[in-house]
């Protein structure tokens, strides 16, 4: 992947993306945008959710501004973590040629019991699947290999899937990326509530498999997700096996 495009990171709602992206706004060497279409897609003049539809729109949060300064030039390398749908109106092959796109992924059940707490009312869209198998698709047709991490096996993994990670994208792999300090993170201001997790953890540590039980109502959606996650997990990468003094 080329080193000149900024590392872009689609994700699905709840899929542990935050905690991914805080390893990056730990390190010196990058500048991270936190989710900037989603502004586009919930606020821009050209919105397309009347999720917020009582929010006057505003136009520096239209989708061409917005990607216009997601490609500025930067004194660090940009990596930007956000939603596939978030960004729909403008996907197609030159916009994921802009990127050096990889994705996370993590099994709908998990994703769809913790989006369910936050948004009862969430759309199917908002789920986040199809687009993100559909700019995966279109990483392929612009001639990328996209890096694909699978969310379950990264939190039972975090160092080992980080290293194969920073590996494929030919930069440097910093195990002390993995731990920092407590701290309020400016670019998560927006989504009060959705990452606190991330904000008040001190590092990403191995965790176990719990598995949720999934409503009835949730079963339709669900349906739908799946396929999606199997077509994009079938390329997630494997942990890098590290000596035992780069462990956590």
């Amino acid at each position: 992947m080329s080193r000149d495009k900024p590392v872009a990171l689609w994700a699905v709602p709840r899929s542990i993306s935050t905690a991914f992206e805080r390893v990056f706004v730990e390190r010196d060497d990058f500048e991270v945008l936190h989710e900037p279409f989603s502004a586009s897609y919930y606020y821009g003049e050209d919105r397309v959710s009347d999720r917020y539809k009582d929010a006057e729109p505003k136009a520096e949060y239209n989708f061409d501004t917005v990607l216009e300064n997601v490609l500025k030039p930067r004194e660090n390398r940009g990596f930007v973590k956000d939603m596939a749908y978030h960004a729909k109106p403008l996907l197609d092959p030159e916009f994921a040629d802009s990127f050096a796109n990889t994705f996370i992924v993590r099994d709908p059940k998990y994703v769809l019991v913790s989006l369910y707490k936050m948004w009862p009312e969430f759309t199917v869209e908002e789920t986040g699947y199809e687009q993100l198998y559909r700019l995966f698709r279109l990483s392929q047709d612009a001639g990328q290999e996209p890096i694909v991490v699978d969310a379950m096996t990264f939190s039972e993994n975090p160092a080992g899937v980080l290293a194969s990670y920073c590996e494929r994208l030919q930069i440097p792999f910093r195990s002390g990326s993995l731990t920092w300090e407590q701290r309020e993170v400016r670019q998560w201001d927006n989504w009060d509530g959705w990452h606190a997790d991330a904000q008040e953890s001190s590092g990403i540590k191995q965790a176990t498999r719990r598995d949720p039980e999934l409503p009835e109502e949730l079963q339709e959606a669900y349906e739908h997700c799946l396929p999606y996650y199997y077509q994009l997990s079938a390329h997630a990468i494997p942990a890098r096996q590290l000596p035992a003094r780069q462990e956590l």
